[in-house]
């Protein structure tokens, strides 16, 4: 048998082929795709939809927390209300990060040691606990700061366990659209509805725009509650790894509609079950590439959408439309739109091409966005109507670059440590959010150029991302879990 081999000498190197088992696994594998590719493209679209919807309903509790975390994130960033920009201290706007990175850090970690559905019950408890905190406090300090802790806990908790087990709950044509509609678009929809309550909420009233918010998670926390208890499903994957075949088949028949054990049943138990035996013997090393690569596009992620970016938007539109609020409404909603268009194409269209496009565009109108604030001349209002339309036009493809990361997350790492790997990307992004949350713009004497400056990095980041990703993002459109982890090991470290 023989096998390519990088020389240690050579530094990062393709690998042309791979082993002969593997090669086997490639062909089993491909012939079976193809089979259940053919019975499911003769099906009607919405017939696989509900036969698949139990994927999606699987991790709709964490798809709930998660729409509360873009409000939370929303907030910190800057579209708060009136009294949170007077009142609040800075450990206020920042310390959801804090909560989601120890958060992140236990998920990562230490969740396999106990059932997804304990997990999700407890992260909706936090979100329910927190929710009630902030609606019966109307703008005590410390009630918020407990509130968004706990919310920004079940947040971080949650994310590595609901990416990873949704790439092995779903059939291997819908895993894009359940993983990204599990993460990205609720995420955006919370930021959203943030946006809209922080523009439209009466300043008059009584019940704070803060209070709202913990209105709002409080109910999303408790029906997130109730689909953990009934709906939440153990990874077949988990079931097979623990010598529970039995188990293992009880759940892929519990994964769609009609219930039932089919031949295509026993076929993802042995694609399973393959995918268990190839994942034992990688570790770290086999990582690291596509851990590199996914946590600078988490990174890039969060700068599209930051402190600095909201800070802009409320200038350029309080220069052009005065206290409107019609431009932040569409800010939000083209961010929502370009997410969710995507999330719903990625098995379509795939991966690759909406990252692509996305990156090449919003880099393109990030730095035509830097030029109107760059040079010492005062911006007219002709540049301030530009930058905005630039900007709001900039979040639609944002959404759309974006959208795939969850994706990608679910499928990258090995198995034995995919929650770990899913879980630094994840710091790293909450990490640069609350770096970015320290700039005091009254402390900076030009504010135009550090706008000028910001986006002109941004945008040069993101064309780099453009044509770094040309070569080393993967297509992992209708793969298995098994042929999307061969396909991100293009290039491998030697060993020492």
């Amino acid at each position: 048998m023989q096998t390519d081999r990088p020389s240690p000498d050579d530094g990062f190197h393709v690998v042309p082929i791979h082993s002969d088992a593997e090669q086997n696994i490639h062909s089993n594998s491909d012939r079976q795709r193809e089979l259940i590719l053919q019975n499911s493209q003769t099906s009607p679209c919405c017939n696989r939809d509900l036969r698949n919807q139990p994927q999606a309903n699987a991790v709709g509790a964490a798809a709930l927390i998660f729409l509360t975390g873009g409000m939370h994130i929303a907030w910190s960033i800057g579209f708060d209300s009136l009294v949170a920009e007077l009142e609040v201290t800075n450990h206020v706007r920042v310390c959801w990060f804090i909560g989601a990175m120890m958060g992140a850090l236990l998920g990562g970690f230490f969740s396999r040691w106990f059932p997804y559905k304990t997990l999700m019950e407890f992260c909706s408890l936090l979100t329910l606990t927190g929710g009630i905190v902030m609606a019966v406090n109307s703008m005590d300090l410390d009630a918020l700061l407990a509130g968004r802790y706990m919310n920004g806990l079940a947040n971080g908790l949650a994310i590595a366990p609901t990416l990873a087990m949704a790439g092995e709950l779903s059939v291997f044509y819908k895993r894009g659209t359940t993983t990204s509609a599990a993460e990205q678009w609720p995420t955006t929809i919370g930021i959203f509805v943030q946006i809209v309550c922080s523009k439209s909420w009466d300043v008059q009233s009584e019940f704070t725009e803060e209070q709202f918010q913990g209105v709002f998670s409080g109910i999303l926390g408790a029906i997130a509650l109730l689909l953990a208890f009934l709906l939440s499903i153990e990874s077949p994957v988990d079931l097979l790894e623990q010598g529970n075949e039995q188990g293992a088949i009880d759940a892929l028949s519990r994964l769609q509609r009609p219930r039932a054990v089919t031949a295509a049943t026993y076929d993802q138990v042995r694609d399973h079950r393959t995918y268990v035996e190839h994942h034992k013997s990688m570790g770290w090393r086999h990582a690291l590439p596509a851990l590199v690569r996914l946590s600078v596009l988490r990174v890039f992620y969060a700068l599209s959408l930051s402190m600095i970016v909201a800070y802009t938007l409320a200038w350029t539109s309080t220069e052009v439309y005065g206290d409107s609020g019609g431009p932040y409404v569409l800010f939000g909603f083209l961010r929502l739109m370009g997410s969710f268009t995507t999330s719903f194409a990625l098995d379509s269209l795939g991966r690759k091409i909406p990252l692509l496009l996305g990156l090449v565009i919003s880099g393109g109108l990030a730095c035509g966005l830097a030029s109107r604030f760059a040079g010492s001349h005062l911006l007219t209002f002709w540049d301030n109507r530009m930058a905005l339309w630039l900007l709001l036009i900039y979040q639609l493809f944002a959404g759309i670059a974006f959208a795939p990361s969850s994706s990608y997350l679910s499928e990258a790492f090995p198995r034995r440590i995919k929650r770990p790997c899913i879980a630094i990307p994840y710091i790293l992004e909450m990490i640069v959010q609350l770096l970015i949350c320290q700039v005091d713009f009254s402390a900076i004497d030009s504010s135009s150029s550090y706008v000028a400056v910001y986006f002109f990095s941004l945008g040069g980041l993101l064309l780099a991302g453009f044509l770094f990703s040309v070569w080393y993002m993967p297509e992992t459109k209708d793969t298995t879990l098994l042929q999307a982890q061969f396909k991100f090991q293009e290039f491998v470290i030697p060993p020492a």
